[in-house]
Formats: structure tokens, C-alpha cells, sequence
């Protein structure tokens, strides 16, 4: 067993699976009711225009519903599983955007467990390829 560092938490990768301890629930909803807040607010500011004919409540509310509405549907997408057997992940992808490093899990169900906050990315990438390689897929 072999464990790692993540900026809230911790990854550890077990003989048989991974370990995730991170606080991914707790963003997750917050995530989702906030998306689904703003969702209803844009459906409520383009029913606004119907009633009232302004411009500015239709533009702003389609904009605003139809980006949150994707967010939604994105968040619902991802999985937030603490423990994930090797025999469910068809694909492991370290992300770098600017300073964001993330550890992105392809499930076989097509969701994505995405391990934000990755602080010591050279030594995952040293651990995967040598122990690991042999039985997941990996792009770096």
C-alpha cells in the first residue's frame, strides 16, 4: 500500500483498489444546488421577458440557465466513490491546468472520478507506471 498527499486529503493505493479521502461529497452538493439555483433562476428571468419584453431578462436568463444547466449535468456525470476497484477503472489521466493538478479516473460505467489538488504529481506518475501499467491505461 502506497499513500499520497493530496492538498485536502489523501489518495492511497491499495493491492486491490484506490482510496480516496477528500471532502468531493461535500463540494459536489454545494455544486449542485448552486447549479440547479441558477438554472432555475435564468428559466425564471426568461419567463420574466414573456411578461415584461425586456431584451435584457431574456438574453441574461437563457446565458445563465443554459451554462448552469450544463455544470448540472457535468457534476451529475462524475462519480464521487471513496474506494475504486482496479477492475472498475478503464483509464488514468494526470491534467495540469496552470497551477491545478488533477488525477482523472475513467470508469468502466463511463463516469469520471476526478482527484483534485494532486501535490507530488512526479511521484504518482513514478509509482502508476511502475506498478500499475500492466493492468490500467494511462496518458500522462
Amino acid at each position: 500500500m502506497r499513500s499520497f498527499k493530496l492538498m485536502k486529503g489523501e489518495i492511497s493505493f491499495e493491492p486491490d483498489r484506490i482510496r480516496i479521502s477528500d471532502n468531493l461529497k461535500k463540494e459536489r452538493i454545494i455544486s449542485l444546488f448552486s447549479s440547479s439555483l441558477w438554472t432555475m433562476y435564468g428559466a425564471i428571468s426568461v419567463f420574466r421577458y414573456l411578461k415584461t419584453g425586456d431584451q435584457f431578462l431574456l438574453w441574461t436568463g437563457i446565458f445563465i440557465g443554459v451554462a448552469h444547466l450544463i455544470l448540472l449535468i457535468v457534476n451529475l456525470l462524475r462519480s464521487n466513490a471513496n474506494e475504486i476497484l482496479y477492475s472498475e477503472i478503464t483509464s488514468i489521466k494526470i491534467t495540469r491546468r496552470s497551477k491545478n493538478k488533477f488525477l482523472d479516473l475513467r470508469l468502466k460505467n463511463n463516469r469520471l472520478r476526478r482527484v483534485n489538488g494532486v501535490e507530488n504529481l512526479k511521484d504518482i506518475e513514478e509509482y502508476l507506471k511502475a506498478n500499475l501499467e500492466s493492468r490500467i491505461k494511462f496518458s500522462f
